[in-house]
């Protein structure tokens, strides 16, 4: 799309206008250091006061540049993530190049339909959607392919997908401070943890101590100043000195275990503080951001704003490794034992707080993935949900496949609930099946799907198309899939189902398939059960004539034409009358 193009561009102007001002303020940072360095050493090598206020000046306004180096460095990064994420999408659209997550670590075989129908892996459905930038957003949206909802929650979401879908802007705003937070699974866990460990707050004596002792310091050093002929107000502020820096590195510990380990949590907080704020700020009609907005904002306190002080003194509390920070703040007023103590409190107050946001920003993630899915494609369609347990697809297609060269077909299951598919080798059976599959996982959680129009109604989605054998479990492929239709059996008589079989009983006999697959389709037809099973079987076709108001034969055909085999992957009403096997195999000098 060339609106990607056009924000790259945009984001790339702003990227170079930030570096370059990146650069001059550390320039500038840099000389400052380098003037405070040589006024310290005319102070002492010439013993002059005067020099030594020039440096304590120099230091304020090297912490001021060193703040907005800091303030700067966020802006660039920020404006990176933006250009990354244009460049991307539109490299994605235009050149096929995949980047995200592919969710292959969400992937389990005993899924109901997740394994056969590539839900997850190398350009699978899961890679294709996802843009998520936090494990909790991974998470939230392989777990909403991996269930389907009920009528209301997918009205709902559809409503709320529609409603980010127009929000370009906003949702790769979330996105980029997302990509900032660097919220992998092994932070994730910490915060959690985090979050829901128990608190101890300093006792009164260590907080008694915290604001004694720097205030003797305080007293005997202006003592010193101004009475320095006695010796002994040098000698009690050197001591106080100590005692705070003793008590204050006694804490080092706590402090450790607090921060866990992980370097510049801050910044994960800072971003999402920042997505945060982008959320309750945003005007939104859906009722699911509403949600979201009251789990983060109540009367009593904004989320944004409380993330934005635990970022501080996490930040705070990262300086303990700082050696020159550590003894010299430490020294003269315990300033790690004040920042352990509110961030122990605000920890007792709001740490919820902390559990509750990544879940809002998994979530918005999650729905920020679904609607930019619809914004690339805006020729799908929102199913529409029926009441009376119709059910029909018109022009529908894989959105995996190019649109290009992508063949629709349009099927109804209203009528006639259970279908019949024959077709020969390579006609495009198998993959009608998971072109069925994956747009009912996509309709179940409330996107749209690749078709023109559709009417469905949930349903729990069962299928069997790709199985394996298991060496460490010692079970073969035929026992692997008749366990895969026994439960699916268990499945449809405790609830109607949409089934998807794949040509079954592979493992067994011609006689066996043919009476086993018979046999199936008798059971899933009482048990009032939607679905197809594509078959080569041709007697099993005649199953139809049994149920004739419930079971419907379709096909995929293929024709040779100029010694060649042409196949149009459209599909039609009756039983395959051509096959293909024989002839591929005599042209390929396999058999004469």
């Amino acid at each position: 799309m060339e609106g990607y193009q056009k924000r790259q561009m945009l984001f790339q102007d702003r990227y170079n206008s930030i570096r370059k001002k990146y650069k001059t303020i550390g320039a500038i940072r840099l000389f400052v250091f380098l003037s405070i360095v040589y006024c310290f050493y005319l102070s002492v090598s010439q013993a002059n006061y005067n020099y030594l206020y020039v440096t304590g000046s120099l230091v304020i306004v090297f912490v001021v540049f060193l703040r907005i180096h800091a303030k700067l460095s966020w802006h660039l990064r920020y404006a990176k993530a933006l250009m990354d994420i244009n460049e991307e999408e539109h490299d994605f659209l235009e050149n096929d190049k995949w980047s995200v997550n592919d969710g292959l670590m969400f992937q389990t075989t005993d899924h109901s339909y997740t394994f056969d129908l590539d839900i997850f892996g190398k350009k699978s459905i899961y890679q294709y959607i996802n843009r998520t930038a936090s494990y909790k957003g991974e998470e939230v949206l392989a777990e909403m392919l991996k269930h389907h909802l009920k009528a209301d929650d997918i009205v709902l979401n559809q409503e709320l997908i529609k409603e980010l879908t127009s929000k370009l802007e906003w949702r790769q705003e979330i996105y980029a401070y997302s990509r900032l937070s660097n919220l992998n699974k092994d932070v994730y866990d910490r915060l959690k943890t985090w979050s829901l460990s128990n608190t101890t707050q300093l006792s009164r004596v260590t907080l008694f101590f915290a604001y004694v002792f720097p205030l003797l310091f305080v007293l005997s050093s202006i003592a010193y100043f101004v009475d320095s002929s006695t010796i002994l107000w040098g000698y009690l502020a050197s001591t106080f000195f100590s005692i705070n820096l003793i008590l204050s590195m006694a804490k080092v510990r706590v402090i450790q275990t607090e921060l866990g380990g992980v370097e510049k949590i801050h910044e994960t907080i800072e971003s999402y503080s920042a997505i945060i704020k982008r959320i309750e700020q945003e005007s939104f009609q859906s009722l699911r951001m509403h949600e979201f907005q009251k789990r983060i904002k109540s009367d009593s306190f904004q989320a944004s704003i409380e993330l934005k002080k635990l970022s501080r003194l996490f930040e705070q509390l990262e300086t303990v490794a700082n050696l020159f920070v550590s003894i010299l703040f430490n020294g003269v007023f315990q300033f790690h034992v004040h920042t352990l103590n509110k961030f122990l409190n605000w920890k007792k107050k709001h740490g919820h707080l902390v559990q509750t946001t990544m879940e809002v920003v998994g979530e918005v993630e999650a729905f920020n993935s679904l609607a930019n899915y619809t914004y690339n494609n805006s020729s799908y369609a929102f199913p529409n949900i029926s009441d009376n347990q119709s059910m029909s697809f018109e022009n529908l297609g894989h959105p995996l496949l190019n649109a290009k060269k992508r063949v629709t077909n349009s099927i109804n299951f209203t009528n006639h609930r259970f279908v019949i598919l024959t077709g020969s080798n390579m006609s495009g059976k198998s993959t009608f099946l998971r072109t069925i599959g994956v747009n009912l996982v996509l309709a179940g959680i409330g996107a749209p799907i690749c078709a023109t129009e559709a009417t469905f109604f949930p349903l729990p989605l069962f299928v069997s198309m790709r199985l394996t054998d298991s060496l460490e479990d010692s079970e073969s492929y035929f026992y692997a899939e008749v366990k895969r239709l026994q439960l699916i059996i268990e499945q449809v008589q405790k609830q109607s189902c949409f089934v998807l079989l794949d040509e079954i009983l592979r493992g067994t006999n011609s006689d066996d398939k043919q009476s086993g697959t018979i046999g199936v389709i008798q059971k899933l037809v009482r048990e009032k059960t939607y679905g197809i099973i594509a078959t080569h079987d041709l007697e099993v076709c005649n199953t139809t004539n049994e149920y004739p108001e419930i079971l419907i034969n379709k096909c995929f055909e293929v024709e040779i034409k100029n010694n060649d085999l042409y196949f149009d992957y459209k599909i039609r009403d009756g039983v395959c009358q051509n096959k293909n096997a024989t002839f591929i195999m005599k042209k390929m000098h396999i058999i004469d």
